[in-house]
């Protein structure tokens, strides 16, 4: 008897909880989009997009007449400090070493010079002082300002050189 009672109770639930299938409604709803930022602050505010600019011409020529190719290159004569240089009783290699480090270029000496004693006080730039140097030393001082170099060679010595035809 109670299945009997119960069976009309769940046909009941059963009807009440049915409902009949609705038409496709599309999803008409936008979805918001959120990009990973590009930058970490805000740009610079722009007053004006429009820049001034100089229109082409011809380059004026390299070499001006009546100079060394080299000089002209650069724009004239090169600029070089001035240094004042104290030495008293040091060997030359000493001196060559303290007169390429003041423009912090490299130093050769011949060994057939680099004991002998030598003392100057002075003030010029590397290559006057080179040039003071190789008087007073009765040597040859070549300042090498491509390579960076400072060579005290002995007198009359030559700088090495390719053979040639």
């Amino acid at each position: 008897m109670k299945r009997f009672g119960l069976l009309p109770v769940m046909l009941v639930l059963i009807a009440g909880c049915y409902s009949a299938p609705k038409e496709y409604e599309p999803y008409e709803k936008e979805q918001a989009v959120f990009l990973p930022r590009n930058r970490q602050h805000a740009p610079e505010p722009v007053y004006s997009r429009t820049r001034w600019v100089l229109l082409p011409e011809v380059l004026p020529e390299r070499e001006m007449p009546g100079t060394e190719s080299r000089q002209a290159s650069v724009g004239g004569p090169a600029l070089r400090p001035v240094f004042h240089l104290e030495i008293k009783n040091a060997s030359l290699e000493e001196t060559a070493r303290v007169l390429a480090a003041l423009s912090r270029y490299s130093s050769y000496t011949a060994p057939s010079i680099a004991t002998k004693k030598f003392s100057i006080e002075n003030l010029g730039t590397i290559d006057e002082l080179g040039e003071l140097i190789a008087r007073k030393a009765a040597i040859q001082v070549v300042v090498d300002h491509e390579n960076k170099e400072v060579k005290f060679l002995a007198p009359g010595s030559e700088d090495p050189q390719l053979f040639t035809e």
